[in-house]
């Protein structure tokens, strides 16, 4: 009773809590395991219930109004932010000492929208539309995709994993996406895979009748343990504790298996304050998923298995990196841990941490969003820099500043961007929408999404071309290429979208894909990256124009309605040159004083 009211989100505390992220589920009723054998309906019946939590609870940001959200409109400067970031041992680092260095200049693409599991064009499977697409992605630029979660999952989409070496998914099968890998690597592309380890979906139930056996049918025959500590539950994680090698010495399956070994994990590996399914584990170290059994990552045999997948994802299977989901589930040392084990900390790795936004009580964005980026840099801090972070302040920001006309709202108090890009560019992965934010996901009024009808050109549930996300926090439509002048113009390392930068699901999109292409073009001629400096000129409501040194040329860029620039601030034609236009954007560039000039409008013709 009180795990079936939990998953479906019956209380009143569960159903606000906001910062928790659901995703829509399709029940899959996969079954296995020889404990307790459940039949298909029963599986059936079980992934529909984890699909309703996930639809009744939403994944809207900061909902205005709440005790969270509500904030000030004052924002004095960040002295003791601009104290951190000199102290910092993490940030500290110059780019020559950065091993993340290498990531400066790469712009990712998420290679998949929320529909994709439904396959490609003209009947492909999403890994063989992907593949197709290769050459396009390595014509516009692209050094690293993001791909769906990997594994079988109890949802189509892929956040509710269950089979985790099953790679057969409605995106594909194994030998497709191996073949996809392999392809992404021929053309200098590394692929990224899409980790959910906060929370996995157990696939037998105990003899309570709750969903907290993982059969691990699958799993390889021993794992010994990432680890060795205290903290392991459970006899079968004692004996593989005894036997275990250090996850740094890269060779956890050297010894034979305990005679008693078994591959089950059961309650223990679940963290004990888990509302819904009720662990026998640690106490959680982030936030609760109340869809899915959350995991133990203070389980040292848990942590070890999980540790083994990934370098099997790595080694066998091909993949370069990780975009790790849910990131605000479970402590940060724990993200660094798998990223420094399983790839390495000069690999792109990065979270997904999503924060509270800060809200006025009338519902519009708070001017200072230092609370939000200061989040997220804690908790950079605390995986000691070994990935980036998705940049939800700079998002928040922007798309509240071009759909309200504010464009004032692009300079801090400190005269920096407004967002992570502001404090701690090299691990700020900016983006304009996602699979989660993006589309209009049925449109849901109230829940942070706008209700368009179906079939209409902004898209409707199941067709056209809003159809491809949960629509949870959504880029304005009209203002796309124009956001993506300023992620793509500005420090940070941009992600795009694939409805925006290659098609739309319904192989629409106009000439939003080539826009982004020529941004990019140009991003890479003037040799802008993570770390280039920046100064903003001028931010007022309808007109923000800032000066952005690359490594090769120096860019200027204006965007707002206002075309009536100052004389001072307008790019004289004798020293800039224009390289591209649009609505509410332009971008100009000269040679750098201390370089050989270059004609990069020439270039970008090529």
């Amino acid at each position: 009773g009180r795990e079936l009211a939990c998953s479906r989100g019956a209380t009143a505390a569960t159903a606000d809590r906001a910062r928790i992220r659901f995703r829509t589920s399709i029940a899959r009723p996969w079954t296995i395991g020889d404990r307790r054998p459940i039949d298909r309906s029963n599986a059936r019946r079980e992934g529909e219930r984890r699909a309703s939590t996930v639809r009744e609870m939403g994944n809207s940001p900061s909902k205005p109004g709440s005790p969270s959200a509500a904030g000030t409109t004052e924002c004095a400067p960040s002295t003791s932010r601009a104290e951190d970031l000199a102290t910092s041992p993490a940030r500290a680092l110059r780019a020559t000492d950065d091993a993340y260095a290498g990531n400066y200049a790469s712009v990712m693409l998420q290679g998949f929208h929320w529909t994709s599991c439904e396959g490609g064009l003209d009947g492909r499977t999403w890994y063989a539309e992907l593949r197709a697409s290769i050459p396009e992605l390595v014509k516009t630029g692209v050094n690293v995709v993001w791909l769906p979660p990997p594994s079988q999952s109890v949802s189509a989409e892929g956040y509710l994993p269950q089979s985790l070496y099953d790679l057969n998914t409605p995106y594909g099968s194994e030998r497709e996406l191996r073949e996809l890998i392999a392809a992404l690597n021929a053309a200098g592309i590394a692929p990224m895979a899409d980790v959910v380890i906060n929370h996995r979906c157990a696939d037998t139930q105990d003899e309570n009748g709750k969903w907290r056996i993982f059969s691990n049918a699958n799993f390889p025959a021993y794992v010994a343990s990432g680890a060795d500590d205290d903290e392991a539950r459970g006899a079968d994680a004692s004996a593989s504790a005894s036997a275990s090698a250090s996850a740094e010495d890269h060779d956890e399956n050297e010894n034979a298996p305990p005679s008693n070994f078994d591959k089950t994990w059961g309650p223990w590996a679940i963290v004990k304050d888990d509302p819904c399914f009720e662990g026998e584990g640690n106490m959680d170290t982030g936030d609760v998923f109340d869809a899915a059994p959350d995991l133990d990552h203070a389980n040292a045999r848990v942590r070890g298995e999980l540790t083994t997948w990934l370098r099997w994802l790595r080694d066998d299977v091909g993949f370069a990196a990780w975009r790790f989901d849910y990131a605000r589930g479970y402590a940060a040392k724990y993200a660094k841990a798998y990223a420094a084990d399983t790839t390495s900390l000069r690999a792109m790795n990065v979270a997904e941490y999503w924060p509270e936004a800060t809200w006025e009580e009338d519902g519009t964005l708070a001017t200072c969003q230092n609370p939000m980026r200061q989040s997220m840099c804690d908790w950079l801090d605390a995986a000691d820099g070994a990935c980036a972070a998705f940049d939800f302040a700079t998002k928040a920001v922007l798309q509240e500043a071009v759909s309200r006309g504010e464009y004032w709202r692009l300079r801090d108090a400190d005269g920096k961007p407004p967002g992570l890009m502001g404090w701690w560019p090299q691990r700020a992965v900016t983006f304009i929408d996602n699979h989660d934010t993006g589309g209009n996901g049925g449109g849901v009024p109230g829940e942070g999404r706008t209700e368009f009808p179906r079939g209409s050109g902004s898209g409707g549930s199941g067709s056209g071309s809003g159809s491809y996300g949960q629509g949870h926090w959504r880029f304005p439509p009209e203002h796309r290429v124009l956001g993506y002048a300023y992620i793509l113009s500005h420090p940070g390392m941009p992600c795009l979208f694939w409805p925006h930068a290659v098609r739309m699901p319904d192989d629409s999109g106009g000439d939003m894909a080539a826009d982004i292409a020529r941004l990019c073009a140009i991003r890479r001629e003037v040799g802008i990256q993570a770390d280039s400096a920046i100064t903003i000129v001028l931010a007022e409501a309808d007109m923000y124009v800032a000066r952005i040194e690359g490594a090769h040329a120096e860019l200027a860029v204006k965007l707002g309605p206002r075309y009536d620039l100052p004389e001072e601030i307008l790019p004289a034609t004798d020293v800039w040159t224009l390289l591209t236009s649009g609505e509410g954007y332009a971008l100009w560039s000269r040679p750098k004083r201390s370089s050989k000039p270059r004609n990069l409008e020439e270039e970008l013709s090529r």
